[in-house]
Formats: structure tokens, sequence, C-alpha cells
């Protein structure tokens, strides 16, 4: 989200990869739908088709200041005699409000095409840890380790991240670090204490013994060395690249279906895990591999679905309360797979700001009661220490409570070195855990209908609203400078003024700030009215008041 300007230019590609050029590879996806806004009036366009086309939808300020904005797409194709062809099916909308009205509209739209929502679970909206906190070298003794500790939080969930594994492709324990069936041992020790455990993963990929992804060689897989005919490949017939510069397994090929449909049941039947953190998703190259013989290259692209599809049917027939999350890091979700999967992941947000305009997409486009993991806290507030030295150190609990997320940590315990220390869960932060998570866990705010009544870049403070149980449950940030992160502890903007309690019934509502125990008295509906003093956010509950 950003403001036209007026040299303002922008291709917005869809469907198929995108270059990075770094080691994160190719990129690329994304819902196809452009929305723009004023105060008074909003316009969105796309297409409407159920695959992931491959177009894009170029927005530009003219020289007399009016916008400019198509869906433009490339047949390449060339008709023979009777043959016909079909531009995709495009929409216009008007509307008013920011793009949560043109999303929400899309989705209904796919949804009456057969992409259909699925329904949630109880456990989709639980909190969960991550072991992330200790990087890629994580061991079975440091997941563990923590078990006493998420007991005492009231976290049920915990997820084995990246680098578990020998390779991409094979997807074995790595011997140096989780040898001679310990994870199968970890996962025991975490259900024994009523734990439930998502593995980390990345579907499609298959080392082939070229290049690496940090620290990590790669070496030739064995699905690759025994299935080369799998392969995709470029143009040129080489391994075709996706995300980390990784060759790709076409999913368009049946057999290739049926090895991911294999592999999700080893992880969720034989290993027994409880569901799958499906990350660094985004788009298959196009597939020029002539044994495949396909139609066109596009149909890697348009199969790429059918295997997440495959995993999430799998996992859910085998265990009906398992949890499914997708994360495109640090990007929209794809058409391609944004129907398979339990829960949606705010994809590594760089501040508070993303958490927030996450959540509200994504219940836009999953529905007003989808769950949405707001990601690990930490990242609501990073700095870098040098070039490519991350250090993610947030606690602002409250932009993915507010705003209907599921809360995520990813914290270190017990103090297990200096590597660690900025997510390290010390005393004065553990504090500050339990106060939100208990919040979390009390309001279950993550399971009450959004209600779209605020508009971004024009109301402020920014506001968001949420239904639950017959009350309305109110989260209003400080707006923060362009640019700029928010800071939950040494950001000196706050909030002195007028905020609108907006949305609300007849008659008249008690009004509490339900995070610091204020009372603000009653308001009137339709529009409820209150002067608040705040430094970064305010969370307010507003129940009617029962004439006796």
């Amino acid at each position: 989200m950003l403001p036209l300007t007026k040299k303002f230019s922008q291709e917005n590609p869809f469907g198929a990869p995108v270059e990075t050029g770094d080691d994160l590879g190719r990129v690329g996806g994304g819902i196809p739908v452009v929305a723009f806004w004023t105060r008074s009036v909003g316009e969105a366009l796309g297409h409407v088709e159920t695959f992931p086309l491959a177009l894009s939808v170029p927005v530009k300020t003219q020289a007399n200041g009016h916008v400019n904005a198509a869906v433009r797409f490339s047949a390449n194709t060339t008709l023979k005699p009777g043959e016909t062809y079909s531009t995709p099916r495009t929409f216009v909308a008007v509307y008013s409000g920011d793009y949560y009205e043109p999303l929400s509209l899309w989705s209904t739209m796919v949804d009456r095409e057969g992409l259909s929502r699925p329904a949630n679970n109880d456990e989709n909206y639980a909190i969960s840890w991550c072991g992330w906190g200790y990087e890629s070298n994580v061991t079975p003794k440091q997941m563990v380790d923590t078990i006493p500790k998420l007991k005492e939080l009231g976290i049920h969930w915990a997820t084995l991240d990246d680098r578990w594994f020998n390779n991409y492709g094979d997807w074995q324990p790595r011997p140096d670090t989780f040898p001679d069936g310990s994870i199968q041992k970890m996962i025991k020790d975490f259900h024994d204490h009523d734990i439930k455990v998502q593995i980390w993963w990345l579907p499609l990929a298959a080392e082939n013994g070229q290049g690496h992804y940090g620290d990590h060689k790669y070496v030739l897989s064995n699905v690759a060395k025994e299935h080369p005919d799998w392969l995709v490949l470029d143009r040129s017939g080489k391994p075709a690249l996706m995300a980390r510069n990784l060759p790709t397994l076409c999913p368009a090929v049946p057999e290739v279906q049926a090895y991911y449909k294999r592999l999700t049941e080893r992880f969720i039947k034989d290993w027994d895990f409880d569901g799958h953190k499906l990350d660094n998703i985004f788009s298959t190259p196009l597939c020029y591999n002539p044994k495949h013989h396909h139609k066109s290259p596009m149909d890697s692209v348009y199969a790429m679905g059918d295997v997440y599809k495959i995993i999430f049917q799998t996992t859910r027939a085998l265990k009906p309360a398992s949890v499914t999350q997708s994360c495109p890091c640090g990007t929209p979700p794809s058409l391609a797979w944004f129907r398979y999967m339990d829960q949606a992941v705010t994809a590594d947000p760089v501040g508070s700001v993303q958490v927030r305009r996450r959540i509200k997409m994504y219940k836009a486009l999953l529905g007003p009661n989808a769950a949405v993991y707001g990601d690990h806290v930490e990242l609501t507030k990073i700095s870098f220490a040098g070039h490519d030295n991350e250090q993610d150190v947030g606690r602002d609990f409250a932009s993915a409570l507010g705003t209907g997320g599921v809360l995520g940590t990813k914290f270190t315990w017990p103090d297990n070195g200096p590597k660690f220390k900025n997510v390290q869960l010390t005393e004065e932060k553990e504090a500050h855990w339990k106060k939100w998570i208990s919040l979390y866990n009390e309001k279950m705010l993550s399971k009450g209908t959004f209600r779209d009544l605020y508009v971004y870049g024009y109301d402020n403070p920014e506001g968001y609203v949420i239904e639950k149980d017959g009350n309305l449950y109110y989260a209003f940030y400080v707006p923060s400078p362009a640019g700029a992160q928010d800071d939950w502890k040494s950001s000196s903007d706050e909030w002195n003024g007028e905020v609108q309690l907006r949305g609300l019934g007849p008659g008249e509502y008690k009004v509490i700030d339900y995070v610091n125990g204020k009372d603000y008295g009653t308001v009137s509906g339709p529009i409820g009215t209150l002067n608040a003093h705040f430094k970064n956010s305010l969370l307010l509950e507003a129940s009617p008041i029962i004439p006796h």
C-alpha cells in the first residue's frame, strides 16, 4: 500500500515467477487485483479466472494527473484455421473504502467459480511458538527444553522450523542435529505434554548439487537423482529454478503429485506431526520439459495449486484438527494456493504496520472470521546492526490482537548464550508475554468477525473493529510517519484527540480499555465518540448496556 504520486509508475506482474537477483531466487504469484481510493470513492480492477494467469495490471500517473490502469495479457499464441481464442475475464469495481471491499468482492467471485473457502477448526486460532529463534541449527534439546515455559504461558503449538532436514527434496532428518529417530522422539515429548507440532518445509524444491542457500551447500537429492525426468526445464533445457534458486519438480506431473501425497503421509501419519509451515511459497517456473507433453509451458504454473491442495486435503483427512500454515515471505499470497491452507501468515512483516495491513488483507480474502497468524511478535520491530545482521526485538502484541490476528512468538528459553540474547525470554519480557497471551486467550478476538469500518490513509488514528459475542472490540494505532516502523517502547508518537467508535447499534455502550483496565464511560450508537490520549495503541471493549 502506497500513495499515488505525480510520477508513479508500477508494472504489477502476477502469476509467473519474478527474479530477485539474490539468494531468495524467484518470487511471484499474487492476487490479481489492483485497487486505488480517495476519501469518497475507490476503483479496482483485475481478473477473475481461477488459475494464476501470467499477466500484469500496470498503474501509471499521466502528465495530466489522471491515473491510467489496465489488465495487460500477452496471448503468445498463433491461431490455426477454425481455432478460437478468449481473453481472461476481467472486472472493474467502484466502491467506498480502502482495499478491503474489492478484495472481499473478488474472493466472493472466485468462490462462486469453484475456489471455495475451507472451514476453520478451533486449532487454527491457537497461539504458536516457533523454534526459529534458535535459527537454522536448532537441536531437539533446544526445542523440548522450551516445553515447561510453553505450558506456563498457555501455548500448545510449536513449530520445528527451517534446516532440520538433510536436503530440499528428500526431506530426511539432518544426521548432525537430528540423528537416530530424534525427530519422532521430540514429537512424542511435545505430545506427552499436550503440545502439537508443525513441520517446516518447501514443496516442489529438489536439490541437484548446484548452488547454495546461506551456509547450506546443495547436494544431489535422491529424488532428483532417481527421477530427473520430473524436473521443470527452462527454454535451454536446464533445470528451472524457483525460490532459493532451487530446481523444481513439475507439479503437473502425476508422479510428482503422488510423491507429495506420500511425503505428507510420512510427516503426518508416520512421524506424527500435526501440521505444516509451508514457507517461501511463491510461483512455479514455466516448464519446457518435452517429456511432460505439456499443452503450454504455463501448465507447471497452473498445477502448483494441485500439489498444495493434495498436502492440505491429505493432512486434514489424517488429522482433522491439523494446522497447515502457508507463508509467501514478504509478499501477498498466490491465487494458485491461497484456498489450500488453514492459517494465513503475515509473512515476515517488517514492523507493526505490515502486521496490521496484512491481517486486514487476509480477512478480506479469506473471510472476516479467517485465522491469520501475525507471525513472530519479535518482527514488529527490526533493526540492522551492520549489513545483513537483522535484530528482531519487537514485542507489539497489540497489532495482531487488536486486528483479529493469531499471536505468535519465537523466544528462546532458557538462556542459550549471547547469540540468541535478542529473542531470549528474560524475566522482564516474560511478564509482558504472559499479559498479552492471557488477554488473547481470554478474548479470542481472532474468532470474531472483522468489520470494515475504517479507511487507510484517511481515518486517523488507524482504526479496526472486531465483533464478538455481542460486543465490539476497537483497536486504534498512532499513525506512523512515512517509512517508519511502530515501536511499542521508544516511539514518541502519541495520539491525543477524538476517536470514533463506528458500527454501534442503537442504545448505550459501556467502554473500557481492556488492556489497562481504564473506564471510558458510555457512548451511544451508531457512532460513539470519545477523547483519548494514548501511546502506540488503544484497545477498547464496547459492551451494550441492557436496560433494566
